[in-house]
């Protein structure tokens, strides 16, 4: 592990920013990155940035050194500060450097990472810290090198397991949290080839022994959360112990029996060479405002923490409780101050993220578990997780929910907390839930038995109406689902079957035909965002039943798409191929970016142009429909699809009375890993999803294989 930490060290960070004075700078690095975002990937062939004259691209910042550049000194301690407006020198060299196709990419991959950022920072001012991990991220880009970032994280559990958390070992929140930080990973990698990773630091030998939490523990966490980074495949994120910190050699095979042996050693030794003497940690509360918050959030989260431990019981009351409190906030500080040092020295070259509040100047804070609606940011190892009925996952106090919610076991652990409802009790059979990330739900028959139940057992109505919360809904390992008269047959018990040209039940596979006029349903390529139902129109018609004619006496149609999608697959395309995405509006709207709004949304008129299979060109479409169950805001859209992606039909998409960059705005976040279901089918899935409330796609496939999903319509 140590030696995979010093090879990931390949380009070393620009000295200290005066924090006071760059603002400037940074506003007109916001305005260049309009510039840029019409652009693909980029391979460099420099070896390193090739920047202005220092004096000129950084003309009020004497403090900000490109790479490379002795380090200054200063006198002065950064301080917050609000942006300044001091006229912009040699604007003309600065902008000519950020022209540059690996500045550019830059700039495009610190937007994504500033896309997954929460800094305390009004949300009309840039991040702050852009300014100060540039130069780090085109060194990389340069170098065709992968991204590396850093945050420490994922210590212990919460010694409060009555209160706040279910248990002593990572649940669901954990693994909520290392799959956003692997996507964060896997979208800077859909622009950039070398992706990036995300180097997770264990903080737990940090601070365990100050709150009385035994070394074993920190042992075990630490090991279960790699098991969660192996098991669900997240291959961009690693996890790193203070050995590794420390360059002891061999880590990788490092036992349980001789970390707890020498356990002690090493938190002594971090802080033996990592220490500062003269640092005061009441002093840096005073001075720094991300300290003084980071105290703060020590003192809410101790109190409760520890409210059971002998910490509490040994004070004789609440003032001393208090005052206990305070005081191991600031040892913690101190300590904290000790691990960044040591996190500095061994990970330079890497973009820092935390997951404290910050002004975002020196990293950016990543909420591992974004809440919707802006609900409070808790970790996973100070919270639970609370599974709405609508499949959303809130971080909440056990304390909090025990009433409305069940508690799930996984693998006979507590797991997570579900809302009560009777959509769960499949009483015919024994099912258990997979809450899948970032939306969707797997049932599959529970039990031991051995038996498989059957598709003709399953409660349909039910499924339907998880699908209108929750979807797609998957019924996995499941008998007979693949009978074509008994998948029909359910189908109409999920609602109205709704029949099509072909009939009321679609083959969907390569037909192996390549002219304009094929079906691209029916082939191996990649298939734009959309809803099923796209060009199907019914003639309005008016109470008595008769057709209502426009203007020119001609009938007036209206798009009738269909309310649900049914699926079961026959066959599988090849590992790592034939996908299904699916992209939950509830998701798109809350990861939707100022200055776009619901309303200014729901107010936008499109039309698209399409040709081939597919011709038509229709306008006034809404972009956004209410949903008929529960009146959340639900996307209508057809993804522009040009001839560079497909053989068969093309697609044009024009915003009628907005601006044309909704177009890039939607296109980008429903492809986003937070909004994006990327399904991998299994034979014999059932898969229910509802039309209204999620887009879909498909990713290519090959096109000598049997992957064959069939799929009927219903309201």
């Amino acid at each position: 592990m140590a030696h995979t930490l010093q090879s990931m060290q390949t380009t070393t960070a620009p000295s200290t920013v005066d924090q006071n004075r760059f603002a400037a700078l940074e506003k007109q690095v916001e305005l260049l990155v309009n510039h840029v975002k019409q652009f693909g990937p980029f391979v460099p062939t420099e070896t390193k940035p090739s920047y202005p004259n220092t004096s000129n691209l950084f003309p009020l910042h004497p403090n900000i050194n490109p790479p490379d550049t002795p380090q200054l000194s200063s006198t002065e301690s950064p301080q917050p500060s609000s942006p300044g407006t001091p006229a912009i020198q040699s604007e003309q060299t600065i902008i000519e450097h950020f022209e540059k196709p690996s500045a550019k990419l830059a700039l495009r991959i610190l937007d994504i990472i500033q896309g997954y950022g929460q800094n305390v920072t009004p949300s009309d001012v840039p991040w702050a810290g852009k300014t100060k991990f540039l130069p780090i991220v085109e060194a990389h880009v340069i170098k065709n090198e992968s991204i590396p970032m850093v945050l420490p994280a994922f210590p212990f559990k919460s010694p409060n397991r009555k209160d706040k958390v279910i248990g002593s070992l990572p649940d669901l929140g954990e693994e909520l949290g290392l799959m956003h930080l692997n996507g964060l990973c896997e979208s800077i990698a859909e622009i950039y080839e070398p992706g990036a990773n995300v180097a997770i630091t264990s903080d737990g030998l940090v601070y365990n022994d100050l709150m009385t939490i035994d070394d074993s523990e920190v042992w075990d966490y630490s090991s279960a959360v790699r098991d969660i980074i192996n098991d669900k495949g997240l291959h961009h994120v690693s996890a790193l112990r203070i050995v590794d910190l420390l360059d002891y050699p061999h880590t990788e095979g490092l036992g349980r029996e001789e970390y707890l042996a020498h356990a002690g050693c090493y938190r002594r030794e971090l802080v033996a060479r990592y220490g500062v003497p003269d640092f005061d940690s009441r002093e840096a509360v005073r001075n720094d405002k991300d300290t003084r918050m980071t105290y703060r959030g020590y003192i809410k989260f101790l109190t409760k923490d520890l409210k059971y431990t002998r910490l509490a019981t040994d004070s004789q009351s609440k003032r001393k409780y208090k005052d206990t409190i305070e005081e191991l906030a600031l040892k913690m500080i101190h300590r904290g101050k000790i691990f960044a040092a040591a996190i500095e020295q061994k990970c330079k070259g890497f973009v820092r993220l935390s997951i404290h509040p910050s002004v975002g100047q020196t990293k950016l804070s990543v909420p591992l578990i974004p809440q919707p609606n802006g609900g409070a940011i808790m970790t996973p190892w100070h919270s639970s997780i609370a599974v709405g009925i609508d499949g959303s996952f809130k971080t909440v106090h056990a304390e909090d929910v025990r009433d409305t919610h069940d508690l799930v076991l996984r693998n006979g652990r507590p797991y997570c907390f579900r809302e009560k409802s009777d959509l769960y009790d499949f009483s015919k059979i024994k099912v258990e839930f997979e809450h899948l990330y970032p939306c969707g739900l797997v049932i599959r028959p529970a039990g031991e038995s051995g038996l498989q139940p059957s598709l003709r057992d399953v409660h349909m109505q039910k499924v339907r109406k998880l699908a209108e919360l929750q979807s797609p809904v998957v019924l996995r390992g499941f008998a007979e689902t693949t009978e074509r008269e008994l998948f029909i047959s359910k189908a109409y018990e999920l609602g109205e079957v709704l029949p099509w040209t072909f009939g009321i039940l679609q083959e969907v596979k390569d037909s192996g035909r390549t002219d304009k006029l094929g079906n691209n349903v029916v082939s191996n390529e990649a298939m734009p965002m959309h809803f099923d139902g796209m060009f199907k129109f019914v003639a309005q018609k008016d109470e008595n039943g008769n057709p209502i004619l426009d203007e020119e006496g001609k009938e007036v149609k209206v798009q009738k798409a269909p309310k649900f999608q049914y699926f079961t697959s026959i066959a599988t395309a090849p590992k790592g191929s034939g996908f299904t995405l699916f992209a939950a509006s509830r998701l798109f709207f809350q990861y939707l970016p100022a200055p776009y709004t619901v309303e200014r949304f729901e107010a936008a008129k499109w039309a698209m142009d399409n040709n081939g299979f597919w011709d038509a060109k229709i306008k006034d479409l809404n972009l956004v429909v209410r949903h008929p169950i529960h009146n959340t805001p639900c996307m209508r859209w057809h993804q522009p699809w040009d001839a560079t992606k497909t053989k068969f039909s093309t697609c044009d998409v024009t915003i009628q009375n907005d601006s044309q960059e909704i177009v890039e705005v939607v296109d980008r976040l429903l492809y986003d890993r937070r909004v994006c279901l990327r399904f991998t089918w299994e034979q014999g899935d059932i898969l229910v999803s509802d039309n209204i409330a999620m887009l879909h796609t498909r990713t290519e496939f090959t096109g000598d294989c049997d992957r064959e999903l069939w799929r009927i319509h219903f309201d």
